[in-house]
């Protein structure tokens, strides 16, 4: 079993002084250079992930694959994508808001009828504005269909409801652990229960940034309970540019984000190993 910490291409974005952006090639050569695994990155437009994927593989680095289908049929198209150019695993945010569990179940159970044409891991993110906006519509869908496999942000969760996780809230963690059993990989980024993106190099943040390490080593550990020799978990460092992240009135970052994402994947690594050396 292993650890696979990938570098969001979003992430890459507006990170250079004065806002500019990377040319892909160069950002792709940035990401390998720093020890990243892969990139994460759409894959719904075919000469963007050819163009992609040309820079990838000299480097050997995977992706993770990024759709937001609306319906079953529409995520047919990502799959071959990824099975013509090679991912990690696709991650669908489901481009749909609805309160009918049972349109909610009949879309899943779609998407998990495609998936099982393709050898390569489907899964759902958690995520704002999608079909697991609400994190207790989630939890009901998990409870009704628990073969559902989660990408886990929990950030949208702990922003979205407010959760008081530096002032302890046992139901509150209860629940997020309940998806986190569920998850077969992590979007990685720091939230309050007010901004969903946090500057963690600041010291009045590092109390979020302590529980959510907690957390997710709560969820590697109960990842590698579940996992098979060979398996890998994919934590992607996300730190999204504006407006996710917080910007000064120049309408600039207000800290380095490339270098939160250098000090994210320290973060991610260091927990790997406790808990590799607590098994």
């Amino acid at each position: 079993m292993k650890l696979l910490i990938l570098q969001s291409m979003w992430a890459m974005e507006n990170i250079l002084p004065g806002g500019d952006t990377l040319p892909l090639p160069e950002a792709v050569r940035r990401i390998a250079e720093h020890g990243f695994a892969g990139v994460t990155d759409h894959f719904t437009d075919r000469r963007h992930v050819q163009r992609l994927t040309q820079e990838l593989r000299p480097l050997g680095l995977t992706a993770e694959a990024q759709c937001f289908p609306q319906s079953v049929d529409e995520l047919q198209p990502t799959l071959e994508l990824a099975a013509e150019f090679g991912c990690h695993h696709v991650t669908i945010q489901p481009d749909v808001r609805t309160r009918d569990k049972q349109a909610a179940m009949a879309l899943l159970r779609g998407w998990q009828r495609l998936a099982e044409q393709v050898d390569f891991p489907v899964l759902v993110e958690t995520h704002r504005y999608r079909l697991t906006n609400d994190l207790f519509f989630t939890l009901e869908l998990l409870e009704e269909l628990p073969s559902l496999r989660l990408v886990g942000d929990l950030s949208h969760y702990v922003a979205g409801h407010e959760l008081p996780l530096v002032e302890g809230d046992p139901l509150a963690e209860a629940q997020l652990r309940e998806i986190m059993r569920h998850c077969h990989a992590y979007h990685g980024r720091v939230s309050n229960c007010e901004q969903v993106q946090l500057p963690i190099s600041f010291a009045q943040h590092q109390p979020w940034l302590a529980q959510y390490r907690r957390l997710w080593r709560w969820g590697f550990a109960n990842w590698c309970e579940r996992a098979a020799p060979g398996d890998s978990l994919a934590f992607t460092c996300e730190l999204g540019t504006r407006p996710y992240a917080i910007t000064g009135a120049d309408g600039q970052d207000i800290t380095d984000r490339w270098a939160e994402s250098l000090q994210l994947k320290q973060l991610a690594e260091t927990i790997w190993a406790e808990v590799r050396r607590g098994l």
